[in-house]
């Protein structure tokens, strides 16, 4: 197999990958594999400036949100509060034409679609790896879990607090199952292990801020 059969295969009837809705959860796998949860594309907000600046926060989220920072000179040290952050800035251009596009139900519909199906393109906002996947997106979409540091009572506090009115279970769960992968030829290494090395490489290069080290 060639590097591009890779994407060949993700284009086929019996590829390994899946996204899925909470209309589409009972077709989640229940077998090992590494999962990502991505925002969807929606329109949120019909004011630009207001919808860009609530994505942007939402991916420069930080636990804790506020740090303190010092600088150690001979004599003295200098110590800051700092607070990660994004700045959306709109041209008036592309307000004017957002205008336009909004006040059109056609033009308006045509642009949710297409941002929706771009939603495959926007980076996670965490990446995991379990056992069983839709035990893990189950156990993501519990509303009552106690835990404070799992992805979805995260998720959910920092949505509430910048005013994003969706839970959990209305952003998009991507998938791969990893059990067709491992055989008998990868001598030494099992799926668990295999699993936290995929997970771990996943968060170094997409840095999901809700992932935690």
């Amino acid at each position: 197999m060639t590097h591009l059969d890779v994407f060949r295969r993700l284009s086929s009837a019996n590829h390994s990958l899946g996204f899925f809705t909470k209309d589409l959860k009972n077709s989640i796998p229940g077998v090992p594999g590494c999962y990502a949860w991505i925002l969807p594309l929606w329109l949120y907000d019909e004011d630009l400036d207001r919808l860009l600046q609530l994505v942007c926060d939402l991916y420069c989220f930080e636990q804790p949100p506020k740090r303190e920072i010092e600088a150690g000179f001979n004599w003295e040290y200098v110590r800051m509060d700092v607070e990660r952050g994004a700045k959306v800035q709109v041209s008036e251009d592309m307000r004017k034409l957002w205008a336009r596009v909004m006040t059109n139900s056609e033009s308006k519909d045509a642009l949710q679609y297409a941002l929706m199906e771009a939603t495959l393109l926007m980076p996670p906002l965490y990446v995991g790896r379990t056992n069983n996947l839709m035990r893990r997106y189950l156990q993501h979409t519990d509303e009552k879990a106690s835990d404070h540091n799992t992805f979805g009572n995260r998720f959910r506090e920092f949505a509430s607090r910048v005013g994003l009115k969706i839970g959990v279970s209305d952003l998009v769960f991507a998938c791969i199952q990893t059990t067709t992968k491992i055989d008998d030829k990868c001598v030494g290494v099992d799926e668990t292990e295999m699993n936290r090395l995929i997970e771990r490489i996943l968060m170094g290069f997409c840095r999901p801020p809700f992932s935690l080290e």
